[in-house]
């Protein structure tokens, strides 16, 4: 299929996120990503970064996409791993390459073609280069337990960062129907309790790397507003071709 149709310019964001971007971190506690229910739906969700006595981070992010449904979300998610071309289209500046070690075209539904998969992609996070395995799982491992699937949609997934080889973090992006399209309430959860992948190592240097002052050197203060950034970019810019694109394929 050629993509050229959908290799639009990003554009600006809008001064009013511009504006919460800037917002100082919050220091506060906050709840885990087997929480996100209640993050999402229960409390009061905004935009902004928090940082814990501990030094984890939660950075969160809204994003109104006209047009754009729940389902189509679940589509993209399943459709654009398998190609880096197509996950450049979501963010070009940034995103680099994507790909998967198994064959996800075979299974039947949008969910089966990325939970329980691994996406293993590489991206800019502000000027730093990143290597990443995104495993998703199913959204009732972070506690969204009853969705409605004709109106909601939950994206849920662990991070591992393959330059360090550290567990790193976990993510979700709630998609909820509106009568303009939908609204996506992104969460990033880093540093709750890092993990090294290989288990001897990480019986070792699990106390070290969960120290505040060596995840405040892992998580410096500027990852997490490029993070947010860069979620805030990436996502709106994929509101704007999504619908043309799930429409023709």
């Amino acid at each position: 299929m050629n993509l050229d149709k959908y290799k639009i310019q990003m554009g600006e964001l809008s001064s009013s996120i511009k504006e919460l971007i800037k917002q100082e971190i919050k220091y506060r506690e906050f709840l885990g990503y087997k929480y996100a229910n209640r993050i999402h739906k229960e409390e009061k969700f905004s935009v902004g970064i928090c940082r814990d006595s501990r030094g984890a981070v939660l950075v969160t992010c809204i994003t109104e996409m006209t047009e754009v449904t729940p389902k189509m979300i679940d589509w993209w998610f399943g459709w654009h791993m398998q190609e880096s071309e197509r996950y450049q289209l979501w963010h070009p500046q940034d995103h680099i390459s994507s790909k998967l070690k198994i064959d996800n075209s075979n299974f039947q539904t949008d969910k089966e073609k990325y939970i329980h998969v691994d996406s293993y992609v590489t991206e800019y996070i502000g000027k730093e280069l990143n290597s990443l395995c995104i495993s998703f799982v199913e959204p009732e491992e972070f506690g969204f337990l009853k969705l409605d699937s004709e109106k909601e949609t939950a994206i849920c997934a662990h991070v591992k960062d393959l330059n360090r080889n550290v567990s790193i973090g976990s993510l979700t992006h709630l998609v909820t129907k509106t009568s303009r399209g939908s609204v996506m309430q992104s969460s990033f959860w880093l540093g709750m309790n890092l993990q090294h992948t290989n288990s001897f190592i990480n019986f070792i240097v699990n106390p070290i790397i969960n120290l505040r002052i060596v995840k405040l050197m892992v998580l410096p203060d500027q990852l997490t507003y490029d993070l947010l950034k860069h979620c805030a970019e990436e996502m709106n810019h994929l509101a704007k071709f999504l619908p043309q694109l799930y429409n023709d394929v």
